[in-house]
């Protein structure tokens, strides 16, 4: 199995694999993001699996170094936050742009950690 998606959820357990599409449509659930927001969310999951994910710097998760891929700015934008394994992808935390330099986790994140829902990240 490689260039699968797996989706580390909000309490800590993965997804099973998923292609892109179903994660398009996990994601892409009302209850996590906005309608306006979807085409951005699609985007920013063609750049994870198309590796073209951006270092956030010093931050790691389960001694991975995460990467982001981003798509849009202001409120319609999306943000995944993963790392790659195995050729696979686990997204850990979703949010959007705070500024040029910096986002929230507003949509979800892990129960603890740099990642958590609502937290941060500044590169």
């Amino acid at each position: 199995m490689t260039d699968k998606i797996i989706i580390i959820k909000s309490n800590g357990q993965p997804t099973t694999a998923m292609d892109q599409p179903q994660a398009e449509k996990y994601l892409g659930n009302p209850k996590l993001i906005t309608r306006n927001r979807l085409a951005n969310l699609k985007q920013a999951l063609n750049d994870v699996t198309s590796g073209k994910g951006k270092a956030t710097g010093t931050y790691r998760f389960n001694g991975h170094p995460v990467l982001h891929a981003s798509s849009g700015n202001g409120e319609k934008s999306v943000s995944l936050f993963f790392y790659d394994e195995n050729g696979d992808h686990y997204i850990i935390a979703m949010g959007e742009h705070v500024s040029s330099t910096s986002y929230t986790l507003s949509d979800y994140g892990q129960p603890d950690g740099p990642f958590s829902e609502d937290a941060t990240i500044a590169l």
